[in-house]
């Protein structure tokens, strides 16, 4: 991981574990209304608790699908019936999870916003937190594949001023996240990943 990174990219096994039990609980997460719900994940090294959104749960499986190889058999398959499950989940409510993501995409903006504010106040402070808070564009980007012609213009204006500010800050780097999962994050889709401020 970059020196100055704070973010924890889970080992495939552990990440394919909470994604699993974000699986299990997406009906009931759809159907509440709670934008961020709490799941307890027992995993080979032990029980955490974890809060859990549509874009996690899509951010995660991005992520294994893209380490699908690190994975033993049986956890690709698993893998396949966790995104099998998901995808008809989703399916059956779809016009109520995809509203749920455009109430988590104005969510994390706005979070992003805030982020950027306080990184025009004080770069030297704010700049180290910067891989971090670059997981909820990386979120973002998952929800608006999802969303597709869903995504409304109000978000999609305000995501690429979002966008506009990140390139003002940042400056072209290496890839700011665990190096293991670099080639799941290509760098023209997710060129925020290889920035700095």
């Amino acid at each position: 991981m970059a020196k100055d990174s704070i973010l924890k990219v889970e080992e495939p096994g552990i990440d394919l574990e909470i994604a699993e039990a974000f699986v299990a609980e997406l009906d009931n997460y759809i159907i509440k209304d709670d934008l961020y719900r709490t799941v307890f994940v027992r995993t080979g090294e032990g029980e955490i608790n974890l809060q859990m959104t549509g874009g996690d749960l899509l951010a995660r499986l991005h992520r294994l699908q893209g380490e699908a190889d690190a994975l033993l058999a049986d956890e690709q398959r698993r893998l396949a019936t966790a995104q099998h499950e998901a995808d008809r989940i989703i399916h059956s409510l779809k016009t109520r999870f995809h509203q749920r993501l455009q109430r988590e995409m104005k969510t994390r903006l706005d979070s992003l916003r805030y982020y950027l504010d306080e990184l025009d106040d004080d770069r030297q402070a704010a700049g180290s937190n910067f891989p971090f808070e670059m997981r909820n564009r990386q979120r973002i980007e998952e929800i608006v594949k999802q969303l597709g012609r869903d995504a409304t213009g109000d978000l999609l204006t305000q995501l690429r001023q979002i966008d506009n500010r990140i390139r003002q800050v940042g400056k072209p780097s290496d890839f700011t996240w665990d190096a293991r999962v670099r080639r799941v994050y290509p760098q023209e889709r997710y060129w925020y990943l290889y920035m700095r401020p």
